[in-house]
């Protein structure tokens, strides 16, 4: 039911993005597009017509729909910025300008392979996100094991804080109502723990759950790589060290993640960041002790997944800047405008 009711929700995202670009929505109410917004990625690649299970399709954009995403943006006079120069820049608006940044979280290597020469050939300044875990190969990406734990499985049992369950896995509605059962057990029980299990899970199945972590993203020396070959135009921003929901930890274990992932981006590439990523950013996994925690870190601005657009209003709150979604699900030049718009997000 939570699956149906997760298409359902796209299908009417959908149907609205349409609706908005078709009607030319955003000529009419040209004030909704306020000072611009901050994208939101995760992979950027090929698509894979191959896979007919993806649970995590909505991570990934083919490099096609980046360029015109950005295509996009610049035909309709939006300025490219980082994101960190974003609080001086709202703070200093009189001409009341258009903003947009980019940014890509968790540290993956084909941000380098195919997101930054598209950058690059535009001249477009973007931030990369980092958990220091992943680049230093300690940490497992658990939603992308699962997925390859589940790909092969006809069936697998596992303990999911009730005794062991045993879940068909034949078709692909079963595999994706399974993958939907961890995140939610995940979500809803001590991460390490849970993360640990499902490591314990993928070593049972034949599976290094690391060796995804080394396959996927970027260690230090591919990171002074692309540092040296975008100097100016891409940032590393901190992104926790393990990746953990912020919201579900003490403050001392927010304040470890933070500072310590800021730390070795400090140590490793020469540069502090100038701003954070909540690894989950979404409504009720940030709060005012999140913020906190960010602040006291030494942020003066981070960001969530909240989608709104950018004013001034959010100089209120600079630990808590809006981003919209540049996803997997919405890879049409048309759901760009819609989204630049402003409109999806009047009400936010």
């Amino acid at each position: 039911m939570h699956e149906a009711k997760r298409l359902l929700k796209y299908s009417v995202i959908r149907a609205g993005l349409d609706a908005i670009s078709a009607l030319h929505l955003g000529k009419i109410l040209p004030s909704a597009a306020q000072n611009g917004l901050i994208f939101t990625l995760h992979h950027v690649r090929p698509e894979n017509a191959a896979q007919h299970f993806s649970p995590n399709a909505i991570l990934s954009v083919t490099p096609q729909f980046l360029e015109q995403a950005i295509q996009e943006v610049l035909q309709v006079g939006m300025i490219p910025v980082h994101v960190h120069d974003l609080p001086e820049l709202l703070a200093n608006n009189p001409e009341n300008k258009r903003y947009v940044c980019f940014t890509l979280d968790d540290g993956y290597r084909n941000n380098a392979d195919y997101a930054a020469p598209i950058f690059r050939r535009y001249n477009i300044p973007y931030t990369i996100y980092i958990t220091s875990g992943f680049a230093e190969r300690k940490n497992i990406l658990w939603w992308e094991v699962i997925e390859q734990i589940l790909r092969d499985k006809d069936s697998l049992t596992f303990d999911f804080g009730a005794g062991a369950k045993t879940l068909s896995l034949k078709t692909r509605w079963e595999k994706t109502k399974a993958f939907a059962r961890f995140a939610c057990y995940v979500d809803s029980h001590d991460e390490d723990e849970a993360v640990s299990h499902i490591a314990d899970l993928a070593v049972q199945s034949g599976i290094d759950p690391l060796r995804l972590t080394r396959d996927l993203t970027m260690d230090v020396s591919e990171l002074r790589a692309l540092q040296q070959c975008d100097n100016g135009l891409v940032h590393f921003g901190a992104h926790t060290v393990s990746h953990i929901n912020l919201s579900r930890v003490d403050h001392q274990r927010m304040k470890y993640e933070i500072e310590t992932s800021a730390r070795w981006l400090k140590d490793e590439l020469g540069a502090a960041p100038q701003s954070f990523s909540y690894p989950y950013g979404w409504k009720t996994a940030v709060s005012e002790n999140t913020f906190a925690a960010a602040r006291e870190s030494g942020f003066a601005m981070a960001v969530t997944t909240q989608p709104a657009m950018l004013n001034a209003a959010c100089l209120q709150h600079p630990q808590s800047f809006p981003r919209v979604s540049l996803n997997g699900y919405f890879q049409k030049k048309r759901y760009v405008r819609a989204l630049i718009s402003g409109i999806p997000f009047i009400n936010t």
